[in-house]
């Protein structure tokens, strides 16, 4: 993406304790140096809206169908009141999750990975123009859940998703990896197992000037 004056949307996506928050943000203070347009926000939140959603999503136990919703209206709002005006006024948007994650922890009950998907096709659009709102990379931050959940743990501020059983994190952790496979064109794996943080964004860096 040597060609910023396009603006870009780009996701970061990973499990509990990946790295994906540290990189997206280590992405978006580089740019920043670079004098580049750029935001950085998050899902679920990103608005004061969705930051309410958000607050509510990860401390209640909700049915699995009430959850995709509320992680739906989240993101309708996140698109339309800040990531699409960002884009339209040359800003690029560097976000930390998106539908990917969606697609891995709201697939609970009868829903599967496509399911998810076509929600997001159907309803995931610009109010104005109805243009579907996906990322043009998306960068998967590969770590095997035993090692995520610990870091995350550490870190002392825990919500209902990390303190699920490893069984779930191993599923979420394998729908990532089905995702990334179904999408390799949008998609970037960064291995991220017995590496250093800057080991990792240089990787990332290294894959962004290079598209």
């Amino acid at each position: 993406m040597k060609n910023w004056d396009t603006p870009k949307f780009i996701s970061f996506e990973g499990g509990e304790g990946s790295g994906k928050s540290t990189q997206s943000k280590k992405l978006y203070e580089y740019l920043v140096l670079k004098s580049i347009k750029v935001i950085h926000t998050r899902e679920v939140g990103g608005t004061k809206e969705a930051e309410q959603i958000r607050n509510l999503l990860i401390h209640q136990h909700l049915y699995d169908i009430s959850e995709l919703m509320l992680v739906m209206a989240a993101r309708y709002e996140h698109i339309n009141n800040l990531i699409i005006p960002a884009l339209r006024e040359g800003y690029s948007v560097i976000c930390d999750r998106f539908v990917d994650s969606t697609a891995c922890y709201q697939t609970g009950g009868h829903l599967t990975i496509e399911d998810i998907f076509d929600l997001h096709n159907k309803l995931m659009k610009a109010s104005d123009d109805h243009r579907v709102v996906m990322p043009d990379i998306t960068f998967f931050m590969d770590l095997e859940p035993q090692v995520g959940i610990k870091r995350s743990l550490q870190t002392g501020d825990v919500n209902k998703f990390e303190e699920k059983n490893m069984s779930f994190h191993q599923e979420v952790y394998e729908r990532f990896k089905i995702i990334a496979s179904m999408y390799r064109d949008r998609i970037r794996i960064i291995n991220c197992k017995n590496k250093e943080i800057e080991d990792i964004h240089q990787e990332i860096l290294s894959l962004i000037n290079g598209l």
